[in-house]
């Protein structure tokens, strides 16, 4: 257990109690692992709910309850709860500067609390700040770890998945690798951590274009995941949605649709209907449906996302703009012009507030939005 530090040294009794408060983090992030937020989300309240029946909060162990609390509170969608268990987590461990590399323990709490952070910048699309954040903790955890470490492995892996949503390809790309780097120099790297960076290596490659080369590396990750976790785990379903997204780049229609549908049903399963993680789905889908001219299921996949995207994210999402972009290429394809105009307008608006100037989204969405302009006051 971590205590509340030299200053205030616990009773025996305060000892156990902090560390049956502790033992609920471990079966509450076993249970999310397990795909069942709402039961992880109980038990980790029982964490918090112990400790402050002993007049144990206030130091790093709340610090801990609270960093699994934000996981799974993002799991379950509560994304301003997240960001209010985090920012307290944060300031309960030194706050932006952090306890110092003499306090391994609590230092490895305020990375893990300071990656989820960033995690919430960029959902935010606020990529800069995240960017900058994730290194700050790189350097920390180089630093006080050793670069093989997973501490670091952790951090550039999170840095490599927004300098892709920044469409920072490169800077991606050299993230990602200096994770491998890590995990290769660890004694012990798991089938897991292996199956995490290939996945999202594959992503990388699929917003380059270049399906051939991450197929290979997503059916290996799936099927190490798949291997650890078995196939009706979230995390498996994560892959397949990211796979399905290559299969389709590669026109591989039929597969794609079989890798995007066990996803579906995996998270409907676990999360229920209205789940970001369904409304990512139905996205994918609704696309695939529209480049096989199957507009009226495109429009019906992509309407039920954009309604989770608004709900759970907010109308000025990134993820609802891009959605709402596709689907005025379903509403086009039924003939439904100036609906389909108006609603690529609506996109570009949101996507222009949410991106870097620059952002190849943004390319897409004023060319969709003068393209469907045009056709619309033609017809």
């Amino acid at each position: 257990m971590f205590g509340q530090g030299p200053a205030a040294a616990l009773s025996l009794r305060d000892e156990e109690i902090a560390g049956s408060a502790l033992n609920l983090r471990d079966q509450a992030l076993a249970a999310l692992d397990a795909g069942d937020p709402r039961v992880a989300a109980t038990l980790a309240d029982q964490g918090v709910t112990l400790l402050s029946a002993a007049n144990l909060l206030g130091g790093p162990d709340e610090a801990a309850l609270l960093i699994a609390g934000a996981e799974i509170e993002e799991a379950l969608d509560r994304f301003a709860a997240a960001r209010t268990s985090i920012a307290r987590a944060v300031a309960l461990l030194g706050g932006e500067t952090g306890p110092g590399a003499q306090d391994g323990d609590c230092l490895l709490l305020w990375c893990q609390a300071q990656e989820r952070l960033a995690g919430l910048e960029r959902l935010g699309g606020n990529y800069g700040g995240a960017a900058a954040r994730l290194t700050m903790v790189l350097d920390a955890a180089s630093e006080a770890f050793g670069e093989s470490s997973p501490a670091v492995v952790s951090a550039a892996n999170a840095l490599g998945v927004v300098y892709k949503f920044a469409a920072d390809f490169g800077a991606a790309e050299a993230a990602y690798h200096r994770a491998l780097a890590a995990a290769g120099g660890m004694a012990c790297a798991d089938a897991l951590t292996q199956a995490g960076l290939l996945h999202n290596l594959g992503g990388l490659a699929h917003s380059r274009g270049d399906a051939e080369a991450g197929i290979p590396l997503a059916e290996r990750g799936l099927r190490l995941r798949a291997g650890a976790l078995g196939t009706g785990h979230p995390d498996v379903a994560r892959d397949n949605n990211a796979l399905g997204a290559l299969y389709h780049l590669a026109g591989r229609y039929r597969d794609a649709d079989i890798a995007y549908r066990q996803a579906l049903a995996v998270f409907e399963s676990s999360y229920g209907p209205d789940h970001f993680e369904v409304a990512m789905t139905c996205a994918n889908l609704a696309v695939l449906c529209a480049d096989q001219e199957r507009f009226a299921a495109a429009e019906s996949l992509g309407r039920r996302a954009v309604r989770i995207f608004e709900a759970v994210l907010g109308s000025g999402d990134t993820e609802a703009g891009l959605t709402v972009l596709n689907l005025a290429t379903a509403v086009a394809g039924l003939g439904r012009r100036a609906e389909a105009a108006r609603l690529a307008t609506r996109a570009e608006a949101t996507l222009a507030a949410r991106l870097p100037v620059g952002h190849p989204n943004l390319a897409v969405a004023r060319a969709s939005r003068e393209a469907l302009t045009y056709l619309a006051k033609a017809s």
